[in-house]
């Protein structure tokens, strides 16, 4: 299990990718939450890996999202100021 330490709200929350991974399934099961396709969301999140906002993995530490779940909204943008990268 690979384990992560919230960088935004500087508490000791853990999140696992068992918790991300129920993150996603929970955001995919939503209601009226439109979902960008596989190869948008892969494109996406290729961006955020290589950002120097990206910590642990998961967040972005401009915003304090999980990526793995941002990336995935229609509605969801990349919070980087002035220059968006995706």
């Amino acid at each position: 299990m690979n384990i992560r330490k919230c960088v935004r709200c500087g508490l000791k929350t853990v999140i696992s990718d068992e918790e991300i991974a129920s993150m996603v399934e929970n955001v995919k099961k939503m209601r009226g939450v439109k979902l960008v396709d596989e190869e948008t969301f892969n494109k996406r999140f290729a961006v955020c890996t290589e950002c120097e906002k990206f910590e642990y993995g998961s967040t972005c530490t401009l915003c304090g999202c999980v990526m793995q779940v941002r990336a995935r909204l229609e509605s969801g943008g990349c919070p980087y100021p002035k220059n968006k990268k995706w």
